[in-house]
């Protein structure tokens, strides 16, 4: 995995009620984690251009490939992007990371894809042109 080919990065403070009975983060975490870079994210790229009481995204599909457990004490990273804008969804990829030293290990990926909706109408919406050049230029 390239990281330098994501430009959002945060940092995840792991929580004792994540861990499970096996003493790693119970799976149930890793969207909650993915949830964290999402909306970080988004309050990065697109900043004041949205209001999120009118609209915004609704997740329509995820899915998480879990490859090395993380630990209570783990130092984690998650790492988002968009990989994909359509006329009504993204798809956005995250990443988790655990650095040991100087080397990143990456723990699970996910993707998920995302429809811009009207909350006030409860229907979904073509996305509005400043929200994709906004994507557009944060990742180009």
């Amino acid at each position: 995995m390239e990281y330098k080919d994501y430009k959002h990065v945060i940092p995840i403070q792991i929580r004792f009620i994540d861990i499970d009975r096996l003493d790693h983060v119970n799976n149930a975490c890793f969207l909650s984690y993915f949830e964290l870079g999402r909306v970080k994210y988004f309050n990065q790229v697109l900043n004041k251009h949205i209001n999120w009481q009118n609209s915004g995204f609704v997740i329509a599909r995820t899915e998480i490939d879990h490859i090395t457990p993380i630990y209570l004490t783990d130092e984690i990273f998650c790492f988002t992007k968009i990989i994909k804008i359509g006329t009504k969804s993204i798809t956005i990829k995250n990443s988790l990371v655990k650095k040991i030293g100087q080397e990143f290990i990456e723990c699970a990926n996910g993707i998920g894809v995302l429809v811009s909706m009207n909350y006030l109408n409860k229907t979904s919406i073509e996305m509005p042109l400043k929200w994709r050049q906004l994507i557009e230029e944060f990742e180009n």
